[in-house]
């Protein structure tokens, strides 16, 4: 049984009470994945959302989000102020990416090795996974000369980081095609300066094992990649080692970290 909530319960206005154009009732799988488009909308450092705010987010019709909002708030995963009419994810969501890190077979050894890279080299070093045109931090590691930080579950582009273009770079070709005809769509006129960049990071990782990004993603940080693929090709991750231009040269981690990367890759795509 669901709990009730402290807060007040979230009223629909008369447009939100209008029938759901976009519903085709309780056995539409589309359901699901509208109300987790709604979640994905919580970006971090954002703060709280209006239904009006999710809708431009996701696309999606408002009576749909209404709806979707409050069932999300029932369930626990929501947060509702009445005062501003407005949502907040809910720590229970947590519960879920606790699950699914808990469940990343390499994880435990790769941190290992994420950790003595991290103070070796005074970089941050990364495990990142694909989030359809982004990537996603599923492991991080800060170094002692670290001048930014994003936490596990952050995304960032997959165009533009060495990380991301290591991920494209172990794609079948098929796979590569489709996913570069959907950044094609997403980026427009930035694309044609885009994909050479890309192809170039391709070549990379193909004749040395990594790539390596320059100021692309961040000014003033660099950073080096190598994808880690799993035996059955199902799953695909990425090991990067990350540091500011003035602590990190582009000898040393084309010279001594890139190579320490692929050598981390390969060991751990060689566990059983």
């Amino acid at each position: 049984m669901v709990k009730k909530r402290p807060e007040t319960t979230p009223r629909a206005d008369a447009a939100d009470a209008m029938p759901d154009p976009d519903d085709s009732g309780p056995r539409s799988s589309g359901t699901l994945l509208r109300g987790l488009e709604i979640l994905r909308s919580f970006e971090p450092g954002q703060g709280s959302l209006s239904n009006g705010d999710i809708a431009r987010a996701t696309g999606l019709p408002k009576p749909t989000v209404s709806r979707l909002t409050k069932a999300l708030w029932e369930a626990g995963y929501l947060q509702y102020d009445a005062g501003t009419a407005r949502y907040e994810l809910r720590p229970t969501i947590l519960g879920l990416g606790f699950a699914v890190l808990s469940n990343i077979p390499i994880l435990p050894a790769a941190h290992e090795q994420m950790r003595r890279l991290a103070v070796l080299s005074g970089c941050t070093v990364s495990l990142a996974y694909p989030d359809d045109t982004q990537m996603i931090y599923v492991d991080r590691c800060t170094g002692d000369a670290t001048s930014y930080f994003l936490g596990i579950g952050s995304r960032f582009e997959t165009a533009r980081t060495s990380a991301g273009r290591a991920y494209v770079a172990a794609l079948s070709d098929d796979m590569r095609g489709h996913l570069l005809d959907r950044m094609e769509r997403h980026y427009g006129s930035e694309w044609s300066a885009l994909r050479p960049r890309i192809m170039d990071a391709v070549d990379q990782v193909k004749t040395r094992g990594f790539c390596l990004v320059d100021g692309e993603w961040r000014r003033n940080v660099r950073s080096v990649a190598a994808p880690i693929v799993a035996r059955d090709r199902k799953a695909i991750y990425v090991l990067n080692c990350s540091g500011g231009s003035y602590s990190v040269s582009i000898e040393r981690l084309e010279q001594e970290l890139g190579p320490r990367v692929v050598h981390i890759c390969q060991a751990l795509m060689r566990r059983p």
